[in-house]
């Protein structure tokens, strides 16, 4: 027992010797070291250029992230590049050890300082980015009224504005070579309305008032459709604009508000109309969905009314076979007031068309006179009231 415990310390001893010189032998690797970590080729000058490798363990493989760019193959411990057109690549250089490391390559072309634009037009507070279109690159900028504008550029020849005050600002660019360029930065305010939506209805001898709220001074408004409907000017205050309808029409033309900096804003202007309780005619306005939406003269009118089942019923059409037009049906009687469980329906080809209910709320009968009769009501989406005038 003693002798094979001897047997034992004897093997285990060997055995850590012999592991113990196999640990001094393990073979060790380099880090990849490059003489340069950015190679700067000039294309004009000559289009190659090199790259020393100072550590590595040899066998180099090169791969171009742009071989359009430039190329590059490995003798020994020199990597030698090709360029072929102007541009940037990285180049990944890997040994037979599998260690690593990259090289920038820039290759460099003469050329003119050229912007992608001459001037650009910005209102305050806003960023704007403005390129180079070419360059020599080491960029630098500079602006001449730093209160208008102010200015960076990164090295890939992106140019950072920022407006400040209204103005002209001058930007010049100015690349390693000195050549130089040159932007014009024109800051403007932004025009501004208390409301530019679309005008849906305006009635005439009431005038809407239109207010600017922010802008460049010196404001016009031009109508730009018939004067014999439409009417557009500037109050004597200057800011504020008046638009008045002169003559009934589904007009559907824009007036445009402009100021002397040429920032301008159109709003349409879809009726024209008269004031809803005068004139009475055949006429009504339904101001639903554009299927049937209409501002329109009718010659023909009824007006019922079923005691029994307090129900009332007025319609306004065309003459003829194939006349069209609009009822409005109404739990109530034809008094002044309010009207309940309104539905809307077409007249087609001189009928009734009850198959199909546009729904009416707010219905109300506004005013009876001389047997000719005034009801309103509201559709949905819609903030004017239509309305029928008609008779018997």
């Amino acid at each position: 027992m003693k002798r094979n415990l001897l047997y034992l310390a004897g093997f285990l001893l060997a055995a850590a010797t012999i592991f113990s010189g196999c640990n001094d032998e393990d073979p060790s690797y380099h880090n990849l070291v490059t003489d340069t970590q950015e190679l700067i080729i000039n294309f004009d000058e000559a289009p190659q250029g090199t790259i020393q490798m100072l550590q590595g363990n040899g066998n180099y493989k090169i791969v171009s992230s742009n071989e359009e760019v430039a190329t590059a193959v490995a003798e020994g411990n020199m990597i030698k590049v090709t360029a072929l057109k102007a541009g940037i690549t990285n180049l990944t250089i890997t040994d037979w050890a599998q260690m690593s490391t990259n090289v920038k390559v820039i290759v460099d072309q003469l050329s003119e300082l050229v912007l992608a634009v001459s001037s650009t037009k910005m209102y305050l507070g806003e960023n704007k980015v403005i390129n180079i279109h070419t360059g020599n690159r080491g960029y630098k900028v500079t602006v001449d009224k730093e209160s208008i504008a102010k200015a960076t550029v990164d090295e890939e020849g992106h140019i950072q504005v920022e407006s400040l005050a209204p103005g002209i600002a001058t930007v010049t660019v100015t690349d390693r070579l000195n050549k130089t360029a040159e932007l014009s930065v024109k800051v403007v305010k932004q025009l501004v309305l208390d409301n530019s939506e679309e005008i849906a209805y305006l009635t005439i001898g009431e005038p809407l008032i239109l207010k600017i709220l922010d802008g460049n001074g010196e404001y016009t408004c031009v109508n730009n459709g018939s004067a014999t409907y439409l009417k557009c000017t500037m109050a004597e205050n200057g800011t504020d604009v008046v638009v008045e309808g002169l003559k009934r029409y589904r007009f559907n033309k824009t007036i445009t508000i402009s100021d002397q900096e040429g920032e301008s804003i159109s709003i349409n202007v879809v009726y024209i109309d008269d004031p809803y309780l005068t004139n009475p005619s055949y006429r009504y306005f339904i101001a639903g969905s554009a299927s049937y939406q209409s501002l329109s003269t009718s010659a023909v009118g009824t007006v019922t009314h079923a005691a029994e089942f307090n129900m009332s019923e007025l319609v306004i059409k065309g003459t003829g076979t194939y006349a069209s037009g609009f009822a409005i049906q109404f739990t109530g009687d034809l008094t002044v007031g309010d009207k309940s469980n309104a539905v809307l329906y077409k007249v087609t080809r001189n009928a009734i068309d009850k198959s199909v209910k546009y729904p009416a709320e707010n219905c109300r009968i506004d005013k009876v006179e001389n047997d000719w009769y005034w009801v309103s009501f509201t559709e949905p989406n819609c903030t004017a009231r239509s309305y029928f005038i008609t008779k018997q």
